[in-house]
Parts: structure tokens; C-alpha cells; sequence
């Protein structure tokens, strides 16, 4: 049998993509709109249109499929945030930050954060998503900054991650009080790390 050539090689490379993008998008919108326990392969597979042999040849597993899921729309999001961010509106990096976590996505993290609690295959994958997209966030903010970061920019970038966690998982319920109290995370943060 000839081997296939180049073209074919690329043709069905794409398709691939194009079959692990689907998935994908399937996977964030059963988290989202139906939480984890409802998303199981089999949903996922009807949502995405595609053979169960198909699925399973990307991903062998569910744990590994939703955390790439959510990996992969989050590093669309920093870039989104990369280039829609207006220069002359000189917004501070909390802003920039609190918009990852005002999405739908976040509803999506959070479903895996609290599975992972039992399921550990779950959390090894989640851990190394999480600490990926947090090198990502936390270079993606330096790089804006007027100039080097300041000396306590980590202690500051670690509790503010904490705190919009914390924000984001209560705003679930009431959005009442969400802008006062990033106006004051902001107010305090700035008044005990001043920038040096």
C-alpha cells in the first residue's frame, strides 16, 4: 500500500482538529448548561455530532476530555483579553483578571474543582491545568505592566486570585454587591502593596 501523501496527511490532520474542536465545545456546554454529573461521554458525544469511536480515539477519558475542554476555551479567553484590551483605557491588571472569572466558563471550572474533591484522576489533570493557566494569566499581566512588577506583585496576584474566586463563587447567587466590593479589594490592595 502507497503511504499517503501530503496532502491526504494534512486533510486528515484537519479533520481531526475540526473533530477535537467540536468535542470540545460540546464538553463546556454540557459543564455549563448541565453541570458534571450530567456530562458523561455519552452526552457529550450526542452534543458533538460525533461517532463514539471518534470521541473515545481523542480522549480516553473523561477526566482528561473536560479538563482540556475548559483549558482550551481558557487559553481563547486570554487572548481575547489580549487583544481587546484598549491601551488608552489604561485599565489596572485586577480588571483585566476579574474579567476571566465573569464569564459562563467559570461555571464550567467550578463543576470540575468540586468533582475533583472525589475523584482523583479528575484532580491530577485539573492541577495541571490550573497551574498551566496560572504561569499564562500571570505572564499575560507582567507583560502589560509599566515596567517590572513590584517586588510583592506575587503576594498580591496569589490573594487577589483567591479573593475573585471566592467573589465569582458567591455573585452565583446575588450580583448585589459584586462592584463595591472589587472597588474595595482594589482600594486595599493598592493601600497595604503599594507599588515600589
Amino acid at each position: 500500500m502507497a503511504p499517503p501523501t501530503e496532502g491526504r496527511r494534512r486533510s486528515d490532520a484537519a479533520r481531526s482538529s475540526q473533530t477535537r474542536e467540536r468535542i470540545l465545545r460540546a464538553a463546556v456546554d454540557s459543564l455549563i448548561e448541565d453541570g458534571y454529573a450530567a456530562t458523561s461521554i455519552g452526552a457529550i458525544q450526542a452534543r458533538a455530532g460525533v461517532s463514539r469511536g471518534a470521541l473515545l480515539h481523542q480522549y480516553p477519558n473523561k477526566a482528561d476530555l473536560l479538563v482540556d475542554a475548559v483549558r482550551n476555551l481558557s487559553d481563547q479567553q486570554i487572548r481575547e483579553v489580549r487583544t481587546s484590551s484598549d491601551p488608552e483605557a489604561a485599565e489596572d491588571w485586577m480588571t483585566v483578571l476579574w474579567r476571566s472569572f465573569a464569564t459562563p466558563l467559570f461555571g464550567a471550572v467550578l463543576e470540575l474543582w468540586v468533582a475533583a474533591r472525589t475523584d482523583a484522576d479528575l484532580r491530577a489533570a485539573l492541577l495541571r491545568h490550573q497551574r498551566d493557566l496560572h504561569g499564562s494569566i500571570r505572564d499575560s499581566i507582567t507583560r502589560n505592566l509599566d515596567g517590572p512588577p513590584p517586588e510583592n506583585f506575587d503576594t498580591v496576584f496569589e490573594m487577589t486570585l483567591t479573593y475573585f474566586r471566592g467573589l465569582a463563587l458567591t455573585t452565583i447567587l446575588s450580583t448585589k454587591h459584586r462592584n463595591q466590593l472589587l472597588d474595595s479589594w482594589r482600594t486595599s490592595m493598592r493601600a497595604a502593596f503599594p507599588p515600589h
